[in-house]
């Protein structure tokens, strides 16, 4: 039988993923220029993480190569997801002060 994680291991892993992914960067891209994508309906953002999931279900399911032709694993999307939806998260924070 698995055991779940604590709270503070979801939160490390968290924390590692965004430093990791974000750390890497993009070769597209400047640093902090996703903050002004797309802004203010988000769509870039939210369709780059629901392409990532949909990618690493499809890799699960193994109806599509995993890992891709970028080198791609279903964990390096699911990565990518949790990193976009963050994007979108921080902001909307940004545009509306949480009161």
């Amino acid at each position: 039988k698995m055991t779940a994680p604590t709270i503070q291991e979801m939160g490390n892993a968290a924390q590692e993923i965004v430093w990791r992914v974000m750390g890497k960067g993009s070769d597209k891209s400047g640093y902090g220029d996703w903050l002004e994508k797309d802004r203010p309906t988000h769509d870039y953002h939210i369709a780059r993480a629901i392409r990532h999931l949909a990618t690493a279900q499809m890799q699960l399911h193994k109806s599509t190569p995993c890992p891709d032709v970028n080198g791609e694993t279903s964990v390096d999307h699911l990565e990518r997801a949790l990193v976009r939806s963050l994007f979108v998260l921080a902001q909307i924070k940004k545009e509306v002060p949480r009161l």
